[in-house]
Parts: structure tokens; C-alpha cells; sequence
């Protein structure tokens, strides 16, 4: 009787074993004071596919950030000769019109200030300078239409030093006039040359009509033209010229009206 009594509290205070995931399911009566157990497949199996999958993940996860870098670095790459090109295009149109946007600049700078608006007449501008054997002075006239050039002089007078004793120079100088006059008489380019000297002085004379100038035959024959190159071209500002040539040294003045024609 003991003995029956001692087996039911044994049985009554064996703990129960349960197997997580298997917490809802009902026990039949025989099985109640039995562990529950379960078959777990291959742990090994298992194991390895989260070590797969881990893998996996890290393999084709790449930061935001790096993508950015990586987009914005293939960018750059394609793009960096585009810009280069459309630098030199830039700087090539830049140079190629820099005395039309000089021009343009002036122009607007009168326009605002109301200097030489619509002013049409002549300037001229001189200038002396000194050699051991010569005194220098040029001499130029210019003539100009709403502040255009239209037409110029430039006089050039050579005058010996007081303490020259050989006038040979002035003499070279008047036959670079007269054979430069020649060229011109010959051919009608929109360029006169006039020529005169004495015992100490020489003179040259150089009218351009820029209206009618022709620089292309100047530069097939530029050694026949040497020193006596056109400096400037029809249209230019008279205020950019004026500008120039006092940095230069010299001395302006105008003498202009107001131009009301169209």
C-alpha cells in the first residue's frame, strides 16, 4: 500500500519536459509523464544556410553612400573632356571677338555716362620723342562718325639732333617713303603715302581711307609695308584709340559735334 502510494507522488512531482514549439500540443493521458522530444534535421544543414545567407547579404549590400560616390565619380569621368572642349571653344570665341566686345563695353560706358554720344569730327594726338641723332613727332588726325573711325593721317617728322653731324639717316628714311609712296600710286588700296625732306628734316605723310583699305594685299606684301603697318580698322571706337595712345605718351584732342543723322 505504501509502496502504491510512493509511486503516485513520484509520478505526481516528475516535471514535465517541454520542447519549445511544441507548447499547444495536448499530451494524451498515457504520454503526460513523458518528455516530449523533437527531431531536429541536420543542425550542420542549418547552420550553414544562415552562413550562406549572411554571406549572400553582404556580398550584394553596398552602402548608400558608396553608390553616390561611385555614380558621381563615372559622372565626372565622362564629363571632364565635354568640358575641357567647351573651355577651348570659350577661349577661342573670347579671343577671336575681344575687339568686339571692347567696342561693345565702350560704347555702353558712353552710353551710360553720355561721353561722346552720337559725336561725330576729328582728333588728333602728338607725340615727341628724342634718339642721339633725331627728334621725333607724330603727328595723328583722325576723322570718325558716332565716334567710328572712318579715316586717319599720321605725319611723321624727323628732325637732326643739333649735335648730328651725318644726315644719312634722314636720307634712308626718305626712301622707305618714296618706295613705299610707288607701291601705292600703283596699286588703289585705300592708302596714299607723301614724302619731302631737306638738309635736316623728313617727312612722311600716311592717309588711310578705311572705308576702302585693303589689308589683304598689305599682308601679301607686308615687308613693303614695313613700319608703316595700319594700326587700326574701320569702325574702331575713337574713344578705345584715344585711350591707347594717351597710355602711350601722347597728348589728344578733339574737336567733334553732335551727329543727329542716321
Amino acid at each position: 500500500m505504501n509502496d502504491k502510494n510512493n509511486n503516485e507522488n513520484i509520478n505526481e512531482e516528475t516535471p514535465k519536459v517541454i520542447t519549445p514549439g511544441t507548447e499547444n500540443v495536448v499530451n494524451s493521458p498515457k504520454e503526460d509523464n513523458k518528455p516530449q522530444v523533437v527531431e531536429v534535421s541536420n543542425t550542420n544543414e542549418v547552420e550553414q544556410k544562415v552562413v550562406d545567407n549572411n554571406n549572400q547579404n553582404n556580398d550584394t549590400t553596398v552602402p548608400t553612400s558608396v553608390k553616390l560616390e561611385e555614380n558621381t565619380t563615372g559622372k565626372q569621368k565622362k564629363g571632364h573632356p565635354v568640358f575641357l572642349v567647351l573651355l577651348m571653344l570659350f577661349l577661342f570665341a573670347f579671343v577671336f571677338f575681344l575687339p568686339d566686345i571692347t567696342n561693345f563695353i565702350t560704347d555702353y560706358m558712353n552710353e551710360k555716362t553720355g561721353a561722346n554720344e552720337l559725336k561725330s569730327g576729328t582728333m588728333t594726338c602728338t607725340f615727341n620723342n628724342s634718339t642721339d641723332n633725331l627728334n621725333y613727332t607724330y603727328d595723328f588726325s583722325f576723322k570718325y562718325e558716332k565716334n567710328r573711325l572712318k579715316s586717319s593721317r599720321m605725319t611723321t617728322t624727323s628732325r637732326l639732333a643739333d649735335t648730328a653731324t651725318d644726315n644719312s639717316i634722314l636720307t634712308e628714311r626718305e626712301n622707305s617713303c618714296e618706295f613705299l609712296k610707288t607701291v601705292l600710286d600703283e596699286n588703289d588700296i585705300g592708302m596714299t603715302a607723301d614724302c619731302s625732306v631737306s638738309a635736316a628734316v623728313q617727312i612722311t605723310t600716311q592717309n588711310i581711307d578705311y572705308e576702302k583699305l585693303d589689308m589683304d594685299f598689305i599682308t601679301n606684301n607686308i615687308t613693303e609695308f614695313e613700319g608703316f603697318y595700319p594700326e587700326y580698322e574701320l569702325n574702331q571706337s575713337v574713344t578705345t584709340i584715344e585711350q591707347e595712345l594717351e597710355n602711350g605718351g601722347y597728348t589728344c584732342e578733339r574737336n567733334e559735334y553732335n551727329d543727329t543723322s542716321e
